[in-house]
This record gives C-alpha cells, sequence and structure tokens, in this order.
C-alpha cells in the first residue's frame, strides 16, 4: 500500500456542505429578527387592546356613552408610531332588533413596521346585566 496524499472527493464534499449550510443559515438570520420584531409588536397591540376593552367592561353600563377616544396606554409607545382608539356606539338597529340595550366597542392600535401601517381592531357588545352589572 502506498500513502496518499491529498483530498478525497467525499471529504471536499462534506466541507461544501458545511459552508453552503453556514451561509444559508447566516442568510436567514435577517428575516428572522424581522419576523421576531413583527410577532412581538402583534402581540402587543393585541394586549393593548384586549385591556382597554376589559377596562370599558369594567364600566357600569350606564356610565358608558358613546364616544371615540384615543387610547391613552404607556405600552404605545413601544410600537413604533403607535396610536390608537377606542369607540362605543350603540348597538346597530339590524343587530339589535329587540330594542336590547347593548353597545358596540371597537378598539383600534395602529402602528409601523418597516414603514407599512399595521392594524389590529377588536370589536366586543357590552350590554345591560353583562358579566359586571
Amino acid at each position: 500500500m502506498k500513502n496518499q496524499k491529498g483530498v478525497s472527493f467525499i471529504e471536499t464534499l462534506v466541507v461544501v456542505v458545511i459552508i453552503g449550510s453556514t451561509v444559508f443559515l447566516m442568510a436567514a438570520i435577517p428575516n428572522a429578527l424581522v419576523l421576531i420584531s413583527k410577532s412581538k409588536h402583534l402581540s402587543l397591540a393585541r394586549e393593548i387592546a384586549v385591556k382597554q376593552i376589559e377596562d370599558k367592561r369594567a364600566i357600569n353600563y350606564s356610565n358608558l356613552v358613546n364616544d371615540g377616544l384615543p387610547i391613552s396606554d404607556s405600552r404605545l409607545s413601544l410600537l413604533p408610531q403607535g396610536s390608537g382608539t377606542v369607540e362605543v356606539v350603540d348597538c346597530d338597529p339590524a343587530v339589535c332588533t329587540n330594542g336590547e340595550y347593548i353597545k358596540q366597542v371597537t378598539v383600534s392600535v395602529n402602528w409601523l413596521d418597516n414603514n407599512k401601517p399595521q392594524t389590529v381592531i377588536l370589536k366586543t357588545l357590552i350590554g345591560e346585566g353583562g358579566i359586571n352589572q
């Protein structure tokens, strides 16, 4: 047997696969970071909207007035150009056909992700004699 020097085809192939895998993973990191950021923003926006609905549900129905007010939650500053509104209106007569005492609450949270506007909208109905009444 002779001592053969050099690199076999299999060794070269393994090195190429390792380098290719490393380059692929490094290229995917920026996209993963963007997706993580978007997910955090969406989760935070939903948390803010749910909190606003919970706050409205805690108010006695007779004190729930029709209005459209901006959200004053300190967490909005964590969203890029974050803002939001809470709108309370009487139930649509097409929905409340029997004259029920129901209000519709719509919460909108807006922000920008990569200069693209994003919005979370949650709607609920609150009725007289409801959960906290």
